[in-house]
């Protein structure tokens, strides 16, 4: 389907589905760390460790799902039975992930967090997997690849503007007698049941609004194999024998596992590194959203003069040094003693940060779609389900990982358990903050397994030429 004959408002309603992941990336990012050790009392360790299994299970269920959608013949397409079936296990298992029961002990959370982890993260592959394989399918076309995947990280942004709003000035809102609202359970129970219906609605929404679409897709070919777990393990490893897809995935892995650790980490370091109020936290969180609508705003002329790869590695390398540089310089005793200008620092960190994470993330998923073309040219079938089903897994490191590894780093550096801002021991905030920066490394490993992408504008050029020669020939000899 060519992207000319997409209408604008279809495009909207497909990135509309975004939202889902951006709430849950908020969740799981900015408060589940936060909730599960500094409210509820459970270790770092074990808090890390379970979001970690939800990971092991992700490595499952992401390009599985993928392939399984690849092959799926239904009279909605391949993609979006799976969509819809998501939307209420996904709002179920959310809200009951940020509510446990009464009474349990630290081990009990421990195998509440791990269960219900999974379980929404499960849920949400059912949906997610399938709508980037969707936006894929849209369009053959280089630049309009981009522009789909800007949209839908547009609404992206935009669905983070609404989940942060909603939490500081609705949900969490400090008051005299409460400065921290994020370190007491009563705010968690509104969160959670906002959130789980957000999410359901933008997914119905999305969903049913794509509908129209689905005549025009390719459809599941009738040799397409059976679904099998040692199908999927077999595509994945068909998939990774692609030099461009090598170098996206373990890239797209270790810069995800650096920023996953950064964002596990980030209300720790606001609350206690920083001391920064409630409201400097939304301000820096309004910051990034306005960083990433800045940077989507011109992803399209990066592309045109830089071409994909070398946008994806300008955005990594943007957001490495805006998140680690102020930390590094406070910890050298450079940063300035005024709170105020320190916030301000931070929001314009935020700002330029976040648009180079915008910029790697957009070209990271318009980059799958021709690497699924390559992908086509050289096997004869489509396959997007199981590229950004295996993508998606290595994107999700950025929660996973990043927990397990920020939860490690508490118990590694003795940060206290139930703690307050401006009581945490300066030696144990000298050390917090130095790993913080250490993790730099990973980054840089990142940028450098890049670099073998050679999948440029001209070569895709081609494998289109190349496929459409071939259609041609094929429909003359039918």
């Amino acid at each position: 389907m060519s992207a000319s004959s997409i209408s604008w408002v279809v495009k909207g309603l497909y990135g509309l589905g975004q939202s889902a992941e951006s709430v849950k990336n908020f969740a799981f990012g900015t408060l589940l760390l936060l909730y599960y050790n500094q409210v509820l009392g459970v270790s770092g360790s074990l808090s890390g460790i379970a979001v970690a299994i939800a990971l092991a299970c992700d490595a499952i269920t992401d390009p599985a799902v993928g392939s399984w959608s690849d092959g799926f013949r239904h009279r909605l397409g391949r993609r979006h039975l799976f969509m819809f079936a998501s939307i209420v296990p996904l709002a179920i298992t959310f809200y009951l992930l940020f509510w446990p029961p009464d009474g349990l002990s630290e081990f009990q959370l421990f195998l509440w967090l791990t269960f219900f982890a999974v379980a929404c993260r499960t849920a949400l592959t059912f949906f997610h997997v399938p709508l980037m394989a969707l936006g894929a399918e849209m369009t053959p076309d280089y630049q309009e690849r981009t522009q789909i995947a800007s949209i839908r990280m547009a609404f992206g942004m935009l669905a983070s503007f609404s989940i942060v709003y909603l939490a500081w000035q609705w949900i969490f809102v400090a008051t005299p007698e409460n400065a921290t609202p994020q370190l007491t359970q009563e705010p968690y129970f509104i969160f959670a049941l906002s959130a789980a219906g957000l999410m359901a609605v933008m997914m119905l929404i999305s969903t049913l609004g794509t509908l129209s679409i689905v005549p025009h897709l390719t459809q599941a070919a009738d040799d397409h194999p059976r679904f099998s777990l040692k199908r999927v393990y077999t595509d994945i490893y068909e998939a990774l024998k692609n030099h461009s897809f090598f170098a996206l995935f373990w890239g797209s892995l270790l810069f995800a596992v650096f920023m996953g650790i950064h964002v596990a980490l980030q209300m720790h370091t606001k609350t206690f590194f920083w001391e920064l109020s409630t409201t400097a936290i939304e301000y820096i969180q309004y910051a990034s959203i306005l960083g990433g609508l800045l940077g989507l705003g011109v992803i399209g002329l990066f592309h045109r003069v830089f071409d994909k790869r070398m946008t994806l590695i300008i955005g990594v390398v943007t957001y490495s040094v805006c998140q680690t540089l102020p930390i590094a310089l406070q910890l050298m005793g450079l940063m300035p003693a005024d709170k105020v200008l320190v916030q301000w620092i931070l929001v314009v960190a935020g700002v330029v940060g976040y648009a180079g994470i915008i910029h790697a993330g957009v070209s990271g998923i318009s980059m799958m779609g021709d690497i699924a073309d390559e992908h086509e040219l050289k096997h004869g079938r489509r396959q997007e389900g199981v590229y950004f089903g295996s993508h998606n897994f290595a994107l999700k490191c950025t929660t996973a990982v990043g927990n397990l590894v920020g939860g490690l780093t508490l118990d590694l550096v003795s940060f206290p358990v139930n703690a307050t801002p401006g009581e945490v021991p300066e030696q144990v905030l000298f050390n917090f903050g130095l790993v913080c920066v250490v993790l730099i490394v990973m980054a840089v490993i990142g940028i450098w397994v890049f670099l073998p992408y050679n999948l440029s504008r001209q070569r895709h050029e081609e494998i289109r030429s190349a496929l459409e020669a071939r259609a041609i020939a094929n429909g003359n000899r039918g």
